[in-house]
């Protein structure tokens, strides 16, 4: 067997190596949120054997992407609006102090290859090609929160991030809004090489309170199937 990345995959890795398989079509919302997931269909969809589907299903219902629902089985957990609201709330708080920390730290070749790369992918203009300009942009936010040189605020960050793209991939998939999620990048990646902490922060804060109201406008104008509406306040104050 072998990977995305056509690398041969042994017993050592296969429990990890489904796990991340069925998580990122979690995340890419390949496998939309409320469809049911059990053994026998992932095992039948992805080719996989027993024991690494069964610790992947474990692990993934542990991380709340799984949910539950007795003897009717499993399904993949659907997103709340108050979801939404609180992983950008956390995202303001963590990912603002990040840029700081950030600033003046990062690689000046590695940032750019980076911020690169997002922009490549965005500019595509293929809808079908959201999953590797989000993915390219997870990676991008990944290395500034390493950067930070705090190593649980980097954990934090990361986790919040797949969180976010997972909610991206399903309230903007049937629209070609990346270009919106790359205005501040430029400014972002200069203010980070030249050590301004407070600019940088200020950057991720605009950004951050302009991509929480369009994806919760977008997600609120979705399918309700997906999305468990309550009453939520848009402002992340």
């Amino acid at each position: 067997m072998q990977n995305k990345g056509g690398d041969k995959v042994t017993k050592h890795n296969l429990n990890d190596f489904a796990y991340k398989l069925i998580k990122d079509d979690i995340i890419s919302c390949v496998l939309q949120p409320g469809m049911e997931v059990s053994e026998g269909s992932i095992i039948a969809r992805y080719g996989l054997s027993k024991a690494p589907t069964r610790s992947a299903l474990i692990r993934l219902k542990q991380e709340g992407l799984i949910a539950s629902r007795g003897r009717q089985g499993s399904v993949v957990s659907r997103i709340m609006l108050s979801d939404v609201q609180e992983i950008f709330q956390l995202r303001l708080l963590i990912e603002v102090t990040v840029a700081r920390l950030a600033a003046g730290k990062v690689n000046v070749t590695k940032i750019r290859e980076l911020n690169k790369d997002v922009r490549t992918k965005c500019k595509t203009g293929k809808r079908r090609n959201m999953a590797g300009y989000l993915r390219a942009n997870r990676k991008f936010h990944q290395y500034v929160a390493e950067s930070s040189g705090n190593q649980r605020l980097a954990v934090l960050a990361s986790s919040l991030m797949e969180q976010h793209e997972r909610i991206v991939h399903l309230g903007l998939a049937k629209q070609n809004r990346r270009h919106d999620f790359l205005h501040f990048h430029d400014e972002f990646v200069d203010a980070l090489i030249n050590g301004d902490g407070e600019r940088a922060g200020r950057l991720v804060e605009t950004s951050l309170r302009k991509g929480q109201e369009k994806v919760m406008t977008a997600l609120m104008m979705g399918s309700t199937d997906q999305i468990s509406v309550v009453g939520i306040n848009l402002s992340l104050e």
